[in-house]
């Protein structure tokens, strides 16, 4: 009779243990608003809607509350929103740009706390600080607007190798020139390329992140020496005929023809010209191509290998939510940014991800593996007509071309710029 209690006890206990693990193991319901940047009718909707699927069978229990818009009605909503005290739960937010007077009002939360140690797992430019030192949204792209191609068969034809600094790039010059070839082809009639494409890098490896940082919050001046070197060393590639005064006579779209066919062993341009690139080259001739950066250079105050680059959009969540709600709200920011909705991206779209990936998996061109590849091996400083805009900049486009001719000096142009702050 004992026994047959005890078992009986032990029966209940056990039946009891089962329904606690089937209650607390399944998580809780939480609906989740999100307002998204997105034209239904766009090439893009067929990966959005892949992703949404996709984090629906991950994720059962979070039900996404969506709402789409696109233009500048997404951006008059958003700002609507926030100036009612109603933002979504998670919204789609830019790194800085249209989504500054957001940040400004601290209306979203900080992601690193969130991202934590899997910050390392995507491109170091991709997660830098966008506003105030924090993250607002993770970036689901980027884009590099510096990049030193480098034609590597025939480099080798000309008995040449990669340089490693600026004094070993120059050092080719003359035998580059004997061989009736352009020592760099950067076509730059347009007046932005040289500022996207070379300068702002150059900016950001001569005077180095500090001083940049310094400029952008209005405690340095465009007449300090780090800039006023940056200019002079831009004049310095034209006197030594890295770049040949006639590239300011080339338009741009000349570039990848002219650089596929054999006409210079380097190309600066921005990651973007590998769609360009990709259709003149065999995939076996691509093998002969690589992507890099310009060299260091003496006393540089910047990071050795750096680029500038511009992070792309992704998801932010509002400030304050807490519980199950603040989860949920992470699970979706990082899954879009992850390696399920990169991988869509990367099929339905040939989008790079900012999330590292062996590309070489996939079927996309080398040149866009190669591509892949870049991001992770390049630190990030900043496009300066993403940070200054109005007058300054457009002097400075338009200067960084009268240098070339020899129609203005360093001194005189940073004076400009500054005088027109």
């Amino acid at each position: 009779m004992m026994f047959k209690k005890l078992f009986c006890l032990v029966m209940a206990l056990v039946f009891v243990s089962s329904i606690s693990v089937c209650v607390f193991s399944q998580e809780k319901e939480v609906e989740l608003t999100v307002l998204n940047y997105l034209d239904i009718t766009s090439p893009e909707a067929k990966a959005w809607d892949a992703t949404v699927e996709a984090f629906n069978a991950k994720y059962p229990n979070i039900t996404l509350k969506i709402e789409n818009s696109f233009g500048e009605a997404y951006h008059q909503k958003l700002a609507a929103l926030a100036a009612a005290g109603d933002l979504p739960d998670v919204m789609y937010l830019w790194p800085g740009g249209r989504s500054a007077e957001i940040y400004k009002n601290e209306l979203t939360e900080d992601l690193y706390p969130f991202l934590g140690p899997d910050k390392d797992k995507f491109v170091p430019a991709a997660v830098t600080p966008q506003w105030d030192g924090k993250l607002y949204e993770l970036p689901i792209g980027i884009t590099a607007t510096h990049v030193m191609y480098v034609n590597t068969k025939l480099l080798i034809d000309l008995g040449l190798t990669m340089p490693k600094t600026y004094g070993e790039l120059v050092a080719m010059v003359p035998k580059i020139k004997e061989a009736g070839l352009y020592p760099i082809l950067m076509p730059n009639k347009a007046a932005w390329v040289m500022q996207s494409c070379l300068f702002s890098a150059l900016v950001g490896r001569i005077a180095g992140q500090d001083w940049l940082d310094a400029l952008i919050a209005g405690e340095a001046s465009f007449t300090d020496q780090e800039f006023v070197d940056s200019l002079a060393f831009v004049k310095d590639m034209y006197d030594t005929g890295l770049l040949p005064p006639q590239s300011i006579q080339l338009e741009y779209g000349d570039g990848p023809n002219l650089f596929a066919t054999g006409r210079s062993p380097f190309m600066i341009d921005g990651d973007w010209r590998v769609g360009a690139l990709v259709p003149l080259l065999s995939e076996e001739e691509q093998e002969n191509f690589e992507l890099t950066v310009f060299p260091d250079i003496a006393g540089q105050k910047g990071e050795s290998g750096s680029t500038s680059t511009v992070a792309a959009t992704g998801f932010g969540m509002k400030a304050g939510l807490i519980g199950d709600k603040v989860d949920a709200a992470w699970k979706w920011i990082y899954f879009f940014a992850g390696p399920q909705a990169a991988e869509i991206r990367l099929i339905e779209q040939g989008m790079i991800p900012t999330y590292i990936m062996d590309l070489s998996a996939y079927d996309i061109s080398p040149l866009a593996v190669k591509r892949g590849a870049f991001y992770p091996e390049h630190s990030g400083t900043y496009v300066l007509d993403d940070k200054i805009t109005g007058e300054p900049i457009n002097i400075l486009n338009i200067g960084l071309q009268e240098l070339a001719l020899g129609n203005t000096t360093p001194e005189k142009l940073a004076a400009e710029i500054e005088a027109a702050r």
